[in-house]
């Protein structure tokens, strides 16, 4: 059994805040970093006495965002040091230099609305014979008030509202903003309306939090609900969740303690997330250094090109077989079928076995669905002048003429009407078109992909797709699995839409939150990459910042089952749902595939809305 002094000893030397919070929601530990941070204590990096702001003090503000996390602070306490400009507003930028409570006196200062700069905006003056300098870096999140060469630097994730005030009288430095602030009632709004603030000094740094309940240093929250939760049993380990911490947001673990012969409890593992962006960058490229390294790894040990298909993502044995497969594809002409369920990215591969084996050469993709049965072979084919009511007096070339010497890419083939399968037959046969309407035969050289998300074979045993064509289109077919059975893929996926989305759109680089990619992590994507991809181009459209969070992810509820009856039901969907759409909706052979009677398979489809 770990000892409470071993605990105790290991808080105190590791690099993270840690609490330990008993059953009776009281703070048993709590190391002097986590007290720090929180703003418990302070650092005493700026030593001062207590305080309040005095007639004839000089103020000195660099606020990123007014109103918000600086006491609510707004023209009327602006009025107190000589600012009266209706102009500003909430939410400017604002940097300020002021004498409090004296309206002979003219402040300086500068206000930017919006946020939009990128570039630091500051402020300096000889200010009665103070050298004073403020400054906002949005770019980098600092803020910095520099008095006579002495600089109180603090970094920020969202707004801040850093303060230093000069004793009119004495000329020393009377108070200096510090981390936790808002907790100590100590924001700059709160000190221009009267309130005092506490000393800053060595000896403060050590107090003693031991017995203290947790909600009188802790704002209640988000995070006290679910540790309170953690402590009740209502809640597990909650991993690297970002919390406010007294107006502030820190990255959270939250740990359930649970030993024999002791109390439960709960550790609170806390971090500051004004580098959030930061880690999160780092955590990125280091986790894609290593799935470069595997992907290469693999490659390697099935013999193809690591250049090869990168386009598409994976490293699963799933992913490495289709792209070994369509290597194989691309350094010869057969023809080739593409199956796999809807969105899976078909059309891509048959794009990059084409771009790999014959690039330069022409590439014609049709979707077979998106044609009218009557005009089919016209569109196929072509047609000479006059062929029909319609036609255009020059005649049109089809698409396998536009193909000629490339790759014809036939998307969702098991559409195409039986009568023109026939003519496709004999087209792939004999290599030789004849436009409508014209009895002059065109030689070509094309090569097919084809592609469907249909069991073309139960479609020749119904007799909805011809055999031989079946026979003559399947000379190398290549499944592609639906990305919930090569989840190990998603990451790679992910990191590569989103880079892929951001360049198309000429935004700068976002990046996920730890949550936001559980949650993604976690979700069966029955709609494959196709859905994968709308979800992050949405999320990254709604998202302002470049740190994109659970709540801008649109995700459905298929996949995010917790208990194991939801799990069960899930599974249970998605294998009616696949034996469906192998048998075309024939019920019978789903029956028979599955050995269940028709009255639970009618029960079931009724149960999970399939049809």
């Amino acid at each position: 059994m770990v000892s409470s002094s071993q605990i105790e000893f290991i808080m105190n030397n590791m690099n993270l805040g840690l609490v330990y919070v008993d059953k009776s929601r009281r703070i048993q530990m709590c190391n002097q970093i986590a007290k720090e941070i929180t703003g418990i204590v302070v650092d005493a990096h700026n030593n001062h006495g207590s305080g309040k702001i005095e007639d004839g003090d000089i103020v000195v503000i660099a606020d990123n965002k007014l109103g918000d996390d600086d006491g609510e602070l707004s023209l009327d306490e602006l009025k107190s040091l000589n600012i009266n400009d209706k102009q500003i507003k909430d939410d400017d930028m604002l940097l300020a230099i002021g004498v409090y409570n004296n309206e002979k006196i003219q402040s300086q200062y500068k206000y930017i609305r919006e946020h939009q700069l990128r570039v630091p905006v500051s402020i300096s003056s000889n200010y009665f014979g103070f050298n004073i300098s403020a400054s906002i870096d949005t770019a980098n999140k600092v803020t910095e008030i520099t008095v006579n060469g002495q600089p109180n630097r603090i970094e920020y994730y969202s707004s801040v509202g850093n303060t230093v005030v000069i004793d009119g009288k004495t000329g020393s430095i009377k108070f200096v903003q510090a981390r936790g602030y808002s907790v100590r009632h100590e924001a700059v709004g709160d000190l221009l309306r009267g309130h005092g603030f506490i000393a800053k000094d060595v000896e403060r740094k050590d107090i003693d939090v031991t017995g203290k309940m947790f909600l009188e240093l802790f704002d209640k929250s988000k995070l006290s609900d679910e540790l309170f939760g953690a402590l009740d049993g209502r809640e597990t380990i909650i991993n690297n969740s970002i919390y406010e911490i007294n107006k502030r947001p820190f990255v959270c673990t939250i740990v359930p303690w649970r030993e024999e012969g002791a109390d439960d409890g709960v550790f609170l593992i806390i971090q500051e997330a004004e580098n959030l962006e930061k880690l999160m960058i780092a955590r990125n490229e280091i986790i894609e250094q290593m799935e470069d390294g595997q992907l290469r790894e693999s490659q390697k040990e099935l013999g193809f090109p690591e250049d090869a298909f990168k386009s598409f993502v994976g490293r699963s044995p799933q992913a490495n077989e289709v792209k070994y497969l369509a290597y194989k594809a691309s350094q010869n002409k057969f023809n080739v079928i593409i199956t796999g369920e809807s969105g899976t990215g078909k059309s891509q591969l048959a794009k990059e076995i084409h771009d790999y084996g014959t690039p330069g050469t022409p590439f014609i993709e049709v979707n077979c669905n998106a044609i009218a049965p009557s005009l089919f072979e016209s569109e196929l084919f072509g047609y000479v002048g006059g062929a029909f009511t319609g036609a255009k007096n020059e005649g049109k070339t089809g698409f396998f003429e536009a193909a000629n010497g490339g790759t014809l890419f036939l998307d969702e083939i098991g559409d195409i009407p039986l009568e023109i399968q026939v003519k496709l037959l004999h087209v792939l046969q004999d290599k030789i078109i004849y436009r409508v309407g014209s009895s002059k035969p065109i030689r070509i050289n094309v090569r097919i992909i084809a592609a469907t998300n249909q069991n073309l074979e139960l479609m020749v045993a119904n007799g909805t797709f011809r055999q031989d064509l079946y026979y003559r289109i399947n000379v190398f077919p290549i499944d592609i699995p639906p990305l919930g059975e090569r989840k190990s893929d998603l990451y790679l996926l992910i990191n590569h839409i989103l880079k892929r989305v951001c360049n198309e759109y000429g935004m700068e680089m976002k990046q996920f939150s730890g949550d936001a990619l559980n949650k993604m992590l976690s979700y069966n994507w029955p709609g494959n990459v196709r859905e994968l991809e709308n979800t992050i181009e949405r999320a990254i459209t709604l998202c302002e910042s470049n740190i994109v969070y659970s709540e801008h992810l649109r995700i459905g509820t298929a996949g995010t089952a917790n208990t194991l009856k939801e799990m069960l039901a899930e599974d249970e969907k998605r294998i009616i749902d696949t034996s469906m759409m192998k048998h075309n909706s024939n019920k019978q052979a789903v029956m028979e595939e599955l050995d269940i009677s028709r009255t639970v398979l009618y029960e079931k489809l009724k149960k999970y809305g399939i049809k």
